[in-house]
């Protein structure tokens, strides 16, 4: 945040979080709070009551401790419209639930983690989609990278990834992987990458299209030398 502070001289940063559900209010971060913890997405909004649940039963969770974020107050919606088998899915109890994992620090300020659709579970251990694509984009000549599980038969799930190099650069899986390792765990590194031409679909929102993209990965018809992470594959 160091560069922040030099950059900006007459302006302050902030970020926070909200859903379509929320009506965009949620939390909400601004410095000096940003500056000094930025993996912060701030305090709850006084509009709402927000719990940090284990997925599974429905409990809050230790402080500390990573679980689903439930909310519910005036900005929430009461229900999908003309969908009630969404709205069965989303709410507990007067409780929505957001699907985003986080965790409340002892300032009480919130730390988004991931998505729950976006945890990947191989042989067992949890990946983080959010943190593999992190490591990524830290790797030089990456310009786009997402990240998402795939059927596995023998683990259950496996890590892939579908990659765009920045002009004028060409990567290959191996030179990805041994780069990416310095910032993720081995399990962690996906054993599927494709490398795209790019720039990849993205949502109205701006946010890759998942989705389309895992669905494209999905049809690419299969070959030896990817599924044994020796090699990539084009979806175009």
């Amino acid at each position: 945040m160091l560069a922040t502070r030099e950059v900006f001289h007459n302006a302050m940063p902030g970020t926070g979080w909200g859903m379509t559900e929320t009506n965009a209010i949620g939390t909400q971060i601004a410095a000096p709070d940003y500056l000094e913890v930025p993996t912060s997405s701030g305090r709850c909004s006084v509009l709402m009551d927000m719990r940090i649940v284990d997925p599974g039963s429905g409990v809050d969770v230790a402080s500390g401790q990573v679980g689903e974020v439930w909310v519910r107050g005036t900005p929430v919606i009461r229900e999908y419209w003309n969908n009630p088998e969404a709205t069965e899915r989303a709410f507990e109890a007067g409780w929505f639930r957001t699907g985003d994992l986080a965790r409340v620090d002892r300032r009480e300020l919130v730390h988004f983690v991931d998505r729950i659709k976006d945890i990947v579970i191989r042989g067992g251990e949890n990946v983080s989609c959010l943190k593999v694509e992190d490591a990524l984009h830290r790797c030089s000549g990456v310009a786009e990278a997402v990240v998402f599980g795939l059927p596995h038969e023998r683990l259950g799930e496996e890590v892939a990834a579908v990659i765009v190099p920045q002009a004028g650069r060409r990567l290959t899986p191996e030179r990805v992987r041994e780069e990416m390792g310095g910032w993720a765990g081995r399990f962690e590194v996906p054993s599927r990458i494709v490398i795209e031409r790019g720039p990849l679909p993205r949502v109205g929102s701006g946010k890759f299209d998942k989705r389309r993209i895992r669905q494209a990965v999905l049809t690419v018809s299969s070959c030896d030398e990817v599924s044994n992470g020796a090699g990539a594959e084009r979806l175009s």
